[in-house]
Formats: C-alpha cells, structure tokens, sequence
C-alpha cells in the first residue's frame, strides 16, 4: 500500500519539474527580446546638425592670388572744354551722358561784340591797303625822279620807309581781322574728343569769361586703375602683371587689366606708392570714379574645383582630407591640393572631390567619418 502511493506520488510531481525550466527559458527570452530592443535604439546615433554656414559647395573656377589692391577708377582720356571769349551763354545743344563726336557744336555764345570787332577790324584792314598802295604809287614817282637828280635822297628814302610801315600795318590789321574771325568761330563750341559729357556747367543766358569752364567730356574706351601699394609690398609688384578685380555693382563679374607703370615716390602722407592699372572698357561698362577690389600678381589661368581652406584637413607627413556630405552621412576623402591662395582662404583640388559636391567647413575628427549629418536651417 505504501509503495502504491509513492508511485503515485511521483507521477504527480513529474510535470513540475519537466515543465519549470521551459518556462524560465520562454521567461528570458521574453526579457533578452525588450533588452535587445533598447540597446539596438541606444546604438543609433543621432545625426550630426550642421548650419549653412557650416558647409560650401564645390565650385570651378581660378585663383587669382597675388597682392590685393583697391582703388577708385578714372578715364585715361578726359577733358575740360572752356570758353575761349568771354560772352553770353546762347544756345546749350548737349547734356549730361550724352554721347558726343570729334567736331561737333556743343553750345553758341553770343556773338553781337565779336561781330562788331570783326568788323572794325575788317573796316580797319580796308583803309591799310589802301594807304599801302597810296605809298606804293608814291615811291614809284618819287624813285623816277630820284633817278634823274629832281629829288633829294633823304626824302626818297623817307618815302621808301613810309611805304613799308604801311605795308607791315596791313599786315597787322589783317592780323586783327583773323583774331575776330577766330573769336567768331569760337563762340560756336565744339567738341575737342569723341566722348561722353560727364559734366555741363553753364546754362543758356548765363555769362562766361575767358577760360570759364563749359563741359567735361570722357572717354570710357579705357580706363585706369590708381592702386596704393605699402612700400614693404612693393618689390611683388612688376610692370606688365595681371590685375583680376571686381567693381560694386558688377559683384558677379570680374575684370582684367595690366600694370602699366609704378610711381618712383612714396606719398609722403600714406607711405604708399601707386601703382597704374590699365583696363580696356569697351563696352563701356566701367565708369569714373567706381571703387575697384582686385589683386595684382600671377594667377592660376587653367581652370579647376576650388574649395575653401577650412574644409581641408592638412597635416605634415599626411595626405590632406577633407569630409563630404552625401545622402545625409559624413564621407572622409583624401584630396590631392594644387594651388593655394591664402589670402583668399581658397585651395584648388585636382582629385577627391567633384564639382556641385558639399562639404563640411567645421573640424571634425576622423571617427565622425560614416556618421549621420544633416544641415539644418533656422526655420527647422
């Protein structure tokens, strides 16, 4: 009876213990599956936020490099038309930004007092001649009868000199008369260039002395750039340099021009000297007085992908990288540098990146290669 109920017993406990240790399993399981879950979320980074500021983009083009230079802009050819009589203001045919000839009238001045001196002086000229000939006749008769004894030579010479200062009084009227005719001529005002008037000064009806100013006339077809240049940075500049520069108002266009010519003295105030750029301008898009930024000194001619300083990670004895954003992850490149311009914190790269590309300005380690990053802007 005792051994039957063992048996039983036993029986009834078997289960138990079969059972127990798959229910811890399925129980660990259960825990490893949620622990699992949050270390695969903790092992994802978060991506790296950069600012617009924090990146550039690849772009072609060319160093200048060189000494940078400003200066304001000036037409090489340029003049001061002014009044050679002093009259009234008539007519004013021309003004300001107009396009003028060589010859052609730009203003009439009065002219009722040049014409009433041209014409004494003609009236003036008339009565000379006619007195030269009266002495002419006169030292004929006179020379016929020196010649047969009936006249004293005292008086025969006087005659001859007579009759010669009246022919050097023609001379002197006619003189007058081309004075006059010039003065007439002059008070229609013409052109001396072909040009553009930058200036006009006087208005119809107002008076004008001698030399009194009239109009400024420019020639924009060339221009000339006055650069000072710091004596301890003179030595790098030569004559015949290229000079690349941009003008306000022209921020997307850059210009060339060459130096023409050095000045031999400092200016005694700045301790500069000026160095002349010559720019040919002939479409006319530069104007006087513009105010130039530019660089004087070799520059790269070929064209190549330029990126900025900052973005190149440069270390003696290793190749130079740099990180490229691609489809939101951080990308370390080796690039191959070719030329670089300091001055303007600019290096060209011949290999390691593609032109459009963007890359990443901010000092970043090596171990943020492969890593998520994202620009983000203020509004996000």
């Amino acid at each position: 009876m005792k051994r039957e109920i063992l048996q039983r017993s036993r029986l009834s406990l078997t289960p138990l213990f079969v059972f127990a240790p798959a229910l811890l399993a399925l129980g660990l399981v259960a825990c490893g599956g949620k622990e699992a879950e949050n270390n695969q979320s903790a092992a994802v980074p978060a991506a790296l936020e950069l600012a617009p500021i924090d990146v550039a983009t690849v772009r072609r083009g060319t160093l200048s490099g060189g000494l940078p230079i400003t200066g304001t802009l000036q037409a090489v050819v340029q003049t001061t038309v002014q009044s050679r009589v002093a009259a009234e203001v008539g007519t004013v045919l021309v003004r300001e930004g107009e396009r003028v000839q060589k010859g052609q009238v730009l203003a009439h001045l009065g002219t009722l007092d040049i014409d009433a001196r041209l014409k004494q002086a003609q009236a003036n000229l008339a009565a000379a001649k006619v007195e030269a000939a009266l002495s002419r006749g006169l030292v004929g008769r006179n020379k016929q009868l020196y010649d047969k004894q009936y006249f004293p030579e005292i008086e025969y010479q006087r005659s001859v000199g007579d009759a010669e200062a009246r022919e050097e009084n023609v001379r002197a009227q006619q003189a007058l008369v081309d004075i006059a005719g010039k003065a007439l001529n002059d008070a229609s005002v013409r052109a001396p260039m072909s040009g553009i008037v930058s200036r006009r000064y006087v208005e119809p009806g107002s008076s004008v002395g001698m030399d009194g100013k009239l109009f400024d006339i420019v020639d924009l077809s060339e221009m000339e750039l006055e650069a000072p240049v710091p004596v301890t940075d003179i030595a790098q500049v030569k004559a015949g340099q290229r000079v690349v520069f941009t003008v306000s108002g022209f921020d997307q266009r850059s210009f060339e021009g060459k130096v023409l010519r050095i000045n031999p003295v400092a200016d005694a105030g700045t301790r500069a000297i000026s160095a002349y750029v010559r720019i040919r301008n002939p479409d006319g898009f530069l104007k006087g007085g513009m105010f130039v930024r530019g660089t004087v000194g070799p520059a790269s001619s070929e064209p190549g992908l330029i990126v900025p300083l900052a973005a190149i990670h440069r270390e003696a004895g290793k190749a130079s990288t740099l990180f490229v954003l691609k489809n939101d992850r951080l990308e370390l490149r080796q690039v191959t540098l070719g030329a670089v311009d300091e001055r303007a914190s600019e290096a060209m790269v011949s290999a390691g990146v593609q032109e459009g590309e963007t890359v990443v300005l901010v000092n970043l380690s090596a171990q943020a290669a492969n890593s998520p990053a994202k620009v983000v802007t203020a509004g996000q």
